[in-house]
């Protein structure tokens, strides 16, 4: 009889280590905790620092101003390895933290972000499998060495057309609340979808199929979906990646932190000229943009009224918006020449110089943009304050592809 119940006992083990194989994928992914975090950047100097900040917060996308507000710890890794259809996948790196003052973001409800999702979309960001005929990635455009833009005025599509604007900073782009120079998009989801298919000219059921039919690619999917790559979820995890893309840390930012060293003076006074011409006015603390859309009369000066990119008034259809763009973000500026919407402008210096000259007479001109008689020691002051908002970025390095 013993001998009867041991083997029964032996049956039902290995039936039950059969049907945990079989619910082992149910079992891998991680809750994501996107709680509203707090944004605070308590710049010397200035209530209108101050109340531009304010202004700003409510176009920070899952961000809200607390002032003293810490950093979030890091989120769990993934389990050690993860056997998955007979592949083995390491563990997923753990969610980058915010940098000090930006804060979390808040992730869409159906797309919460997890380490293995976010190491997901970091690689498909690099892989030319993703474009029609294997010849791009978004990195193509996106650099890490210069603050994920591509160091050019324009880029080209995979078709060979060249695209009529700059490719910006992909950086801290999920704090944004709109998408594109133009602000025509509402989310990183349908960025991500638009560049996949437009610029990269996939067709997305033809490039999932290709992915699932790379072994270690479908059980990612698996490990972070709990499904195969579909035209859907591959734009996710792009999105996933890049609301994890942050930088910050700056030495500017420890220098608000209270470590008066790591600034030099003339930083110092660089800010000082910044703020007292005005330039916070829409280059709003502590991601150096209000998000909104303003006319600097960038391209009038070269184009014809009827030549010139109409920005915002293409999407919105208002003759209000003509020759609006939104306010780039300064953070790691110093990396992202050349500068403005059509990237006609090469050097910092000089788009300092355009800017504090109060751009270029249009009909259209923000009233906010008003010329500044500043010496060379002034505004080579402010270059070395811009250049003290260069900071650290979550990711620096291109990652390890699938083979196949």
């Amino acid at each position: 009889m013993r001998t009867l119940a041991l083997a029964a006992a032996l049956l039902a083990v290995v039936s039950l280590a059969s049907c945990k194989h079989e619910e082992m994928r149910g079992e891998l992914d991680h809750a994501a905790d996107a709680g509203m975090a707090t944004v605070a950047h308590a710049a010397a100097g200035g209530e209108s620092v101050a109340m531009n900040a304010a202004d700003a917060g409510a176009q920070l996308a899952g961000a809200s101003l607390d002032a003293g507000a810490a950093a979030p710890a890091p989120e769990a890794a993934g389990p050690a390895t993860a056997s998955i259809e007979g592949i083995t996948l390491p563990a997923a790196p753990a969610l980058p933290q915010s940098p000090a003052y930006l804060g979390a973001i808040e992730d869409p409800k159906d797309n919460a972000a997890t380490p293995e999702k976010v190491a997901l979309g970091w690689q498909l960001f690099y892989d030319k499998r993703l474009s029609k005929d294997g010849s791009m990635s978004c990195e193509s455009c996106h650099h890490p060495a210069q603050a994920y833009t591509s160091g050019a005025a324009l880029d080209q599509k995979v078709n060979g057309k060249l695209n009529t604007r700059n490719a910006p900073t992909m950086e801290n782009v999920g704090y944004a609340s709109s998408f594109y120079w133009d602000g025509r998009m509402g989310s990183v989801e349908k960025v991500s979808n638009a560049a996949w298919t437009g610029q990269l000219g996939a067709d997305p059921k033809t490039v999932a199929a290709k992915l699932n039919a790379i072994s270690l690619y479908r059980a990612e999917f698996q490990r972070a979906f709990h499904q195969d790559a579909t035209p859907v979820n591959i734009p996710q995890a792009l999105a996933a990646f890049l609301r994890n893309l942050k930088s910050g840390d700056a030495p500017w930012d420890k220098f608000d932190g209270g470590n008066k060293k790591a600034v030099s003076k003339s930083v110092k006074h660089g800010f000082d000229v910044f703020q007292k011409s005005r330039c916070t006015a829409c280059h709003v603390p502590p991601l150096y943009s209000d998000y909104q859309f303003h006319n600097t009369g960038i391209g009038f000066d070269k184009q014809t009224v009827t030549e010139h990119d109409h920005g915002r008034m293409d999407f919105s259809k208002d003759k209000q918006d003509d020759g609006k763009f939104k306010t780039p973000t300064l953070r790691d500026v110093a990396k992202t020449a050349p500068y403005f919407h059509d990237g006609s402008v090469a050097t910092l210096e000089e788009a300092i110089a355009v800017m504090a000259g109060g751009g270029h007479a249009n009909a259209n001109l923000d009233e906010k943009l008003k010329p500044n008689k500043l010496s060379k020691k002034d505004l080579g002051a402010i270059k070395l304050f811009l250049e003290s908002l260069t900071g650290t970025v979550s990711f620096a390095a291109a990652p390890e592809l699938p083979p196949g």
